[in-house]
């Protein structure tokens, strides 16, 4: 700040930097009041609100530090103390201290940022309510689970899973829920979406529902699973749970196939002809006369 010191340079910065929160926060606005979808509406409103309240304060910070009778660019010139011109001196080296390296100090900002899940927008576009939820709707409690006990209540509560697995219910306790609202649940593995469900909320306002998948044993792969829940266009909740494991590989039966059996062949024997065996005729013996 030594360099401002006497100057208006930090109220001309402060001013253009007003300038353009104020400019981008108009724009922000004006794109908001011509989107469609309501959650981006909403977002760049919000965001055109804050960018207007942010150019006000800068404008109100550059109007206090602003000094009438200071030059505009010319700094200050600047005055060393007794104590750094001291620091200032070139030192005598010396022969027999032999200067120590200093170590370095190696600094590692580690910034996580983690965004609010949002419907797809492949997804946004077949949203079919017309009835908007409330904005108190909750989703809470949720639970991971193989069976459900009465169709509803979840057996036993677990995240780390391990293959062989069937299907999985993902339980949870919703409020202030509109009939006719549109609910969507999304099912992500290792950040890839692999199965979603979306319809009309047709239950009560207060209870406990599920969502189920039951994929093909040999589709479920090791690794994050993450189910996330909306109401409406709004995020309320999003559920965690892993499976280890390989799951059982798919066995392919093959079609019988029909073998064709050769039928007999059948062989004409000739018929032995009947041989006609003569007749002998009977032979006469003559007869001798007496004379008389």
């Amino acid at each position: 700040m030594t360099f401002f010191t006497g100057t208006n340079l930090l109220s001309l910065l402060l001013a253009a930097a007003a300038f353009f929160f104020i400019i981008a926060g108009v724009r922000a606005l004006r794109l908001g009041s011509r989107t469609i979808y309501f959650r981006h509406r909403r977002q760049r409103v919000l965001a055109g609100w804050w960018m207007t309240g942010a150019a006000l304060l800068l404008a109100g910070i550059a109007a206090l530090t602003f000094r009438s009778q200071n030059p505009m660019f010319i700094p200050a010139p600047l005055t060393a103390t007794p104590l750094e011109r001291a620091s200032l001196a070139p030192a005598t080296p010396s022969r027999t201290s032999t200067p120590a390296p200093r170590p370095s100090r190696a600094v590692t900002a580690t910034t996580s940022l983690t965004a609010t899940p949002h419907l797809p927008l492949s997804l946004e576009i077949m949203v079919i309510s017309s009835v908007t939820p409330q904005a108190s709707a909750n989703i809470s409690d949720i639970r991971f689970t193989e069976n459900l006990d009465s169709g509803v209540y979840p057996v036993g509560n677990r995240n780390e899973w391990v293959n062989p697995l069937s299907r999985m219910y993902a339980s949870f306790v919703y409020s202030h829920m509109t009939y006719g609202a549109q609910f969507t649940a999304l099912w992500f593995r290792n950040g890839e979406l692999v199965f979603f469900e979306s319809g009309l909320w047709k239950a009560g306002g207060r209870g406990r529902a599920s969502s189920k998948w039951e994929p093909a044993p040999h589709e479920w792969h090791p690794g994050e699973y993450e189910v996330q829940f909306f109401v409406g266009t709004e995020w309320k909740a999003t559920g965690r749970f892993s499976v280890s494991g390989e799951p059982p590989t798919s066995t392919f039966t093959p079609a019988p196939t029909l073998t064709s059996t050769p039928s007999p062949t059948w062989t004409s024997s000739p018929v032995p002809s009947e041989t006609a065996t003569p007749t002998v005729p009977p032979s006469r013996t003559p007869s001798t006369t007496p004379t008389k």
